[in-house]
């Protein structure tokens, strides 16, 4: 199953850079609002106080980096739906469809709409390794580990001041 779902959600400043990146489900841990719902986490949380100012910077670093990463992740998609000859609208129509047989299209599905989905699927897919490994040397780049930025992410995420915070450091 691909999940590019959230290439067609919308969200504030912070939230939109994190979840568009889809980090998590980018470095093979599962999808980043899945990681924000959980109950439990998936990595040990930082509490606020443990996350030193440099460390913090590093973190609103590697987010100005992912939302670059993004953005051009976005774009290759853009061009690689339109270059087959669907639309983003029509291209989420079927993925939706794919993903939940409840779903029924506007219109049938034709024979060339599918070849054309699948061709965009199977180089939607390349799209996001390059984008895995981007990501990857993004957070490393910074000098921080995958392990502490996700303790970083989901401690910044639930502590509305941090949020505010990186928010602020982003600028």
């Amino acid at each position: 199953r691909y999940d590019f779902a959230d290439i067609f959600r919308g969200s504030p400043m912070l939230k939109q850079i994190l979840a568009s990146c889809s980090l998590v489900a980018v470095l093979g841990m599962g999808a980043l609002p899945a990681l924000a719902q959980r109950s439990e986490p998936l990595v040990a949380q930082a509490t606020p106080n443990a996350i030193a100012d440099a460390e913090l910077q590093k973190f609103a670093n590697v987010a100005k980096k992912l939302k670059d990463i993004s953005t051009n992740r976005n774009t290759l998609i853009t061009q690689a739906v339109e270059k087959a000859g669907l639309t983003l609208p029509r291209f989420k129509e079927i993925y939706t469809a794919k993903q939940d047989p409840k779903v029924k299209p506007s219109a049938a599905i034709s024979n060339d709409e599918q070849q054309k989905f699948d061709r965009v699927l199977a180089e939607l897919v390349e799209i996001q390794k390059q984008t895995r490994s981007q990501m990857g040397q993004a957070v490393e780049s910074e000098g921080l580990k995958v392990p502490r930025f996700l303790e970083i992410l989901e401690t910044v995420q639930k502590t509305p001041d941090l949020r505010s915070k990186v928010d602020q450091l982003m600028k």
